[in-house]
């Protein structure tokens, strides 16, 4: 049996003691390897180190010696003087350290036997106290039982008293059931909502008076009978309808629910009206026995759903006419425009002496007015093309199309134009896309305000969308004036130069939304301009 744990300092005091005797056995046999030529097993000596930590109180001392052990031999085997052959010597070296292993391996497993013969008289010992512990609480367990057979009598009683009560609630609660029961079916009948049940051959098993009526029937000409021979029997076209098709059925033989609405149920009449309806497995103590069944007459839904579409329809034709129109009102007035516009031109160069300083400021006037009402035209036909023209979406590489919308841009001065990032692939239809940059860049350098400046666009990844930026470090826009600017014929330049139209802003958040993505502008006067919108990311 092992001994108490020494206290701190004699364990410290032993663990020395134990740890000089290994060191200095170890540098004894070292020495005499040494001094021994390699041919000779000197290695085997060092199973000594093993054998005295077998007497340690931890088993990691037998690692530790078997380890330095291994490690001296093979030292022995670089330091000692030479001699032998080299298989000798190896094979001596090597049956060395199996030999010290095998025995640390050996002392292991009688310290594990040892520890586990302690562990078992300690288990022993503490059954005993166990034992012993137990029949004294058995006695005091048997001088208790008498006065626990009157507590739990008396406790008996009291439950008694309070099964009575909770009996008396349950009928309470029984009777409330029954009343909110009658208040749910009241309110299902006036809801116009009808609700039969199935069992499992799909014969009707309750019925409220909603539903009954809606067919034509009475409650109990329904309960008794199969549902789908009596109000389920025919598609919409008078074919018939087979049950094992039957989404009802298909309820309680596949055990889940279905909706459906374009379906119809059959009056004892005759006739037919379209139902919605929704088929739910019922389940009784887990077991599957029928289906519940809850429907309305969408009558009046479909009928508003034929109006919609005809609406629709019309709104179609509408759209198409006026896309037309829109095309040759738009070519009849750029065509005089472009006659006036040459005219004016051809009039300032042929005539321009002669008609003076005066004329020709109404002659560039008139220039200025005309080519402002061309641009006007054409932003006008962009903005009624989005939406209107099925456009195909495909991967674009943003990077080099705004590169592209770049170099299309005319000279801004000091104004730089910096990409900042790596731009992402986006499935987009091209053109829409081409035409946001060009008006987000196009209107930060027209509306820059300083000498000199920088305009950045650069993206961000979002959950779901692509989130794109153009930055401009311009004189700002006031916040009042957020939302006007991408209203239609809305401009903050004062100037009315010939290209602001007040159109391209409002063209971006069309394209943008149609696109299902959004806009917004974030700026702070006389400092910075930020247009942000989102593209979303296609699979």
């Amino acid at each position: 049996m092992r001994t108490k744990p020494l206290e701190l300092k004699s364990w410290l005091r032993e663990y020395r003691w134990f740890m000089l005797l290994e060191g200095l056995l170890a540098a004894s046999i070292f020495f005499v390897d040494l001094s021994m030529e390699l041919g000779v097993a000197g290695g085997v000596l060092y199973v000594s180190l093993v054998l005295v930590a077998l007497c340690a109180r931890q088993k990691r001392y037998i690692w530790g010696a078997a380890l330095l052990g291994t490690t001296l031999t093979v030292l022995g085997y670089w330091l000692s003087p030479p001699g032998g052959e080299f298989w000798k010597v190896a094979v001596n070296r090597s049956l060395s350290i199996l030999l010290i292993w095998g025995t640390a391996i050996f002392c292991y497993l009688f310290k594990l036997n040892e520890e586990g013969l302690e562990e078992v008289h300690v288990q022993l010992e503490q059954q005993f106290k166990k034992l012993a512990k137990k029949d004294a609480e058995l006695e005091f367990a048997n001088r208790q039982l008498e006065g626990k057979i009157t507590e739990r009598t008396q406790k008996l009683q009291a439950t008694n008293l309070f099964l009575e009560q909770e009996v008396r609630k349950n009928i309470q609660a029984q009777k409330e059931l029954q009343n909110t029961h009658l208040r749910l079916t009241t309110i299902v009948n006036a809801a116009g909502v009808g609700v039969y049940g199935l069992d499992l051959d799909g014969i009707t098993t309750f019925s409220n008076s909603s539903g009954a009526a809606m067919m034509g029937y009475g409650i109990e000409e329904m309960v008794g009978k199969n549902q789908h021979e009596l109000v389920h029997h025919s598609r919409p076209d008078g074919s018939p309808y087979p049950k094992e098709e039957c989404f009802i059925y298909s309820a309680f033989t596949l055990g889940a629910s279905y909706r459906v609405r374009d379906e119809v149920f059959w009056r004892k009449d005759g006739t037919s009206f379209p139902a919605e309806y929704i088929s739910s497995p019922l389940y009784e103590d887990g077991v599957l026995v029928g289906a519940v069944v809850t429907f309305k007459d969408i009558s009046a839904q479909k009928h508003i759903e034929r109006e919609r579409e005809t609406l629709l329809s019309d709104l179609e034709s509408m759209n198409v006419e006026l896309k037309s129109f829109a095309y040759v009102v738009s070519h009849d007035l750029k065509e005089p425009l472009r006659g006036i516009i040459y005219n004016s031109k051809w009039l300032t160069q042929d005539y321009g002496e002669t008609l003076g300083e005066k004329g020709k400021e109404y002659l560039e006037r008139l220039n200025h007015n005309t080519e402002r009402m061309y641009h006007l035209i054409n932003g006008l036909l962009q903005f009624s093309e989005v939406g209107n023209i099925r456009e195909l979406s495909t991967p674009v590489r943003s990077g080099s199309l705004v590169e592209g919308v770049i170099r299309c841009l005319p000279p801004a001065g000091d104004i730089e134009i910096e990409i900042q990032g790596p731009m992402p692939e986006v499935v987009y239809p091209p053109i829409r896309l081409e035409q946001v940059f060009q008006n987000l860049i196009a209107n930060g350098i027209k509306h820059f305000g300083k000498q000199k400046g920088k305009v950045v666009v650069s993206c961000a990844d979002i959950e779901g969308f692509w989130l794109f930026e153009v930055w401009d470090n311009g004189q700002g826009i006031r916040p009042q004036h957020f939302d006007k600017i991408f209203e239609m014929f809305q401009s903050l330049d004062r100037r009315k130069s010939s290209d602001s139209t007040g159109i391209g802003l409002a063209l971006v958040k069309k394209i943008v939304e149609q696109n299902g993505g959004k806009i917004q502008v974030e700026s702070e006067f006389g400092s910075f301009t930020r247009f942000r919108f989102t593209v979303p990311k296609v699979v």
